[in-house]
């Protein structure tokens, strides 16, 4: 089997979301550095942000990791541990946990408690009480699938499809850092949570 990782960087960010400096490091290099160490890393960019990405990646020594528009179709033994540049502290332990658990499953999503109250709400807005949170998590970025799981399912979070075709669903500890953030909104936030190590 063949790992090979891919950066996401999505449609409807503007260059500066993901070249501007984070403590030093834009967030697409610092996506680039914590899967880099697991497997082979490529970028996935809409054609209008690819060649920001490019000239992010050679300002940093990583002009070696190529930029697609499109991800590299995969062979079916193939496995692909996908990481999201909007989840730019997740760190390298992480992504290696995460590719990991590849060995016994077709999915692995990282995870953490909820520990947000949620509640539910009826259609004319009344709040109904809380939900349950012991048996809700948040899931983070990198994940990791298998090429049988992504053949499945468009959509990668489309996980009852991946279980309902007998593929297995698999979890590990997420990161208190691995959160998904606003890059135009949430830079202090981001600058304030690398300070304090």
């Amino acid at each position: 089997m063949t790992l090979s990782a891919i950066v996401t960087v999505p449609v409807g960010l503007a260059p500066a979301d993901f070249t501007a400096p984070i403590a030093g490091e834009p967030a697409l290099v610092r996506a680039v550095r914590a899967v880099r160490d697991v497997a082979p890393v490529s970028v996935v960019a809409a054609e209008e942000l690819s060649d920001a990405a490019v000239e992010c990646l050679a300002a940093h020594d990583l002009s070696d990791v190529p930029v697609r528009t499109a991800p590299a179709p995969l062979g079916a033994g193939d496995q692909v541990l996908m990481h999201d540049v909007r989840y730019p502290l997740a760190p390298a332990e992480l992504a290696a946990r995460v590719a990991a658990g590849l060995a016994d499953h077709d999915v692995i999503l990282p995870v953490l408690p909820m520990t947000d109250s949620v509640k539910a709400v009826a259609a004319n807005d009344i709040v109904l009480g809380n939900v349950d949170r012991s048996e809700l998590v948040t899931a983070q970025y990198p994940r990791a699938f298998s090429a049988a799981a992504l053949s499945r399912c468009a959509d990668p979070d489309g996980l009852a499809a991946l279980t309902s075709a007998g593929l297995k669903v698999g979890i590990v500890d997420g990161d208190p850092n691995a959160v998904a953030v606003d890059l135009a909104q949430d830079r202090g936030l981001l600058e304030a949570i690398v300070a304090a190590g």
